[in-house]
Parts: C-alpha cells; sequence; structure tokens
C-alpha cells in the first residue's frame, strides 16, 4: 500500500534539513546502495528522531531511523522491491527541483517540497526513480518502520 503526502513534516525540519545538506561534510555511501550515486546522513538531527518515533500514525511500529538522502542528477534506480529489511518506509522529499519523483505501477509520487509517501513494502510494491531528463538531484528524508511484533 502507498499513502502520499504532502505537508508532512514541520517546517522547521524541512529548513534544517535542507540547511544541513548544503553545511555538511559528513555525506556517505548509503548502506546496500554503494554502487549508486547516493549519499547520506543518519539521524542528522536528534528533535527529529523524537518527532518520527512518537508521530500517531505510526503509534503501533517501532521507528528504527531516518536518513537524509542526497541524489545526484544522474540518480535512476531500475523497477525492483526493497529488500525485506524495508517494513515501513517513509520518503519525503525537501525542496523544489526540476527531478524525478518515485514511480510506482499505478502512481508516480511527484517531487516537491515537503511530500512523498508511506510505503508499506509487500511483493506489490514495486518501484523505480526514471531515468528523466531535466534532472537536478534529489534531497529527501527516508525514515523506517517495522511492526512491533517482528522486533526480536
Amino acid at each position: 500500500m502507498i499513502v502520499e503526502v504532502e505537508n508532512f513534516l514541520p517546517t522547521k525540519f524541512v529548513d534544517e534539513l535542507v540547511e544541513l545538506s548544503k553545511n555538511s561534510n559528513n555525506w556517505s555511501t548509503v548502506q546496500d546502495q554503494d554502487s549508486l550515486p547516493r549519499h547520506g546522513i543518519f539521524n542528522p538531527i536528534e528533535e527529529l528522531l523524537y518527532w518520527f518515533n512518537d508521530h500517531p500514525l505510526f503509534e503501533k511500529y517501532k521507528f528504527t531511523g531516518y536518513t537524509l538522502w542526497k541524489d545526484s542528477p544522474d540518480f535512476k534506480m531500475d523497477w525492483h522491491i526493497d529488500n525485506n529489511r524495508v517494513k515501513i518506509a517513509v520518503q519525503i522529499y525537501l525542496d523544489n527541483r526540476n527531478s524525478p519523483g518515485t514511480q510506482f505501477t499505478n502512481r508516480t509520487v511527484k517531487y516537491g517540497k515537503n511530500r512523498g509517501y508511506i510505503m508499506f513494502n509487500n511483493q506489490d510494491m514495486k518501484h523505480c526513480v526514471p531515468d528523466q531528463t531535466p534532472h537536478e538531484g534529489r534531497l529527501s528524508v527516508y525514515a523506517l518502520y517495522e511492526p512491533v511484533d517482528e522486533i526480536a
């Protein structure tokens, strides 16, 4: 299941993450995506950790962390289903660039400031980032949750 969202994050967090992206030297490759032109910073704003952890939409789920992602203008990703570690993913774009969003089999989530999606991962959640021109790079926050009963 996909839920498309707008104005999901408080504006102060969107602004802080955008500013951090401009001034940080802490970028590293993203786990299991080191061949892609994507870099990330894991849990860079402590207050945002609490916000995701305490969000009422996810009270029956365990928050496992978030990453600030910076995708290069040549970033694309073929059709795929996320690995089994991804149970519930929240991806929120942080600015208004002329860049592709995320394409699912039945819809496209457009790239734009403080918009994105909540994805409940399963075998039907095939998605991609199309090879699109123009593409000015992408900046987003990616948070993960999992059902409490799956935590060992």
